[in-house]
């Protein structure tokens, strides 16, 4: 069951969806990169109850949110040509296209300054652009998989644990995700945004691993 409701904190007005679950033992608070609001109760949990706990958590809903709001990644509505320009780590770069004979997929790579795709030739012209679209996303989501084992590497060690299962995968409306079975999703659009900004959101993620609670920050579990 699902209803919505707001409170008035902050100077802010924050709207939040409340999702109730009979299996939920604890109520948590989600916000994602959206910039939706989700609290999570238990069954039962009054509508006044939860006013309380956001109202209490409210400044760390509005820092959250407007960390979001600053670091929104951008829309990339594309048409995968040649000279356009595409983000990679923070940074505009052009995009460009070459067609070569003799190879059988269309792959992506940087080369410091720009994004080199190459394309199968011949190729009907309909089929560019979606091929094209293939290798960039298939180039941000092997350099997301590199980028993200790192972090995991250096923050596993320092919360002595395992270094969890993690997936590269496209996501419309989050960052990252840790499952009940502590398996990590992150987004690979990560790699347009500045590098720090994939730390956050590994760092974030594998904390819930040690505490699958929203109402824990991330500072905390690593500044005790």
């Amino acid at each position: 069951m699902r209803k919505n409701d707001s409170i008035k904190a902050c100077g802010r007005t924050i709207n939040y969806e409340i999702v109730y679950s009979k299996k939920r033992r604890k109520a948590a608070i989600v916000v994602r990169p959206d910039l939706s609001v989700e609290f999570r109760a238990p069954h039962g949990l009054s509508r006044e109850a939860i006013r309380e706990m956001v109202q209490k958590k409210a400044v760390w809903v509005r820092e959250k949110l407007d960390w979001f709001e600053a670091n929104r990644l951008p829309c990339q509505d594309k048409e995968y040509t040649d000279g356009e320009k595409f983000l990679y780590l923070g940074k505009e770069y052009p995009l460009k296209v070459l067609p070569v004979e003799g190879i059988k997929k269309a792959f992506a790579s940087f080369s410091g300054s720009e994004i080199t795709v190459l394309l199968p030739e011949p190729v009907p012209e309909e089929l560019k652009p979606s091929l094209v679209k293939k290798a960039v996303w298939n180039f941000y989501s092997e350099c997301a998989e590199k980028e993200v084992e790192k972090f995991l590497k250096a923050y596993a060690e320092i919360l002595n644990i395992d270094i969890p299962a993690f997936k590269v995968k496209h996501q419309k409306k989050r960052w990252g995700s840790c499952s009940a079975d502590n398996v990590l999703r992150i987004n690979f659009q990560l790699m347009m945004a500045p590098p720090e900004q994939l730390e956050y959101v590994v760092v974030h993620e594998i904390c819930h691993i040690k505490e699958k609670n929203h109402s824990v920050t991330t500072e905390s579990m690593f500044y005790t």
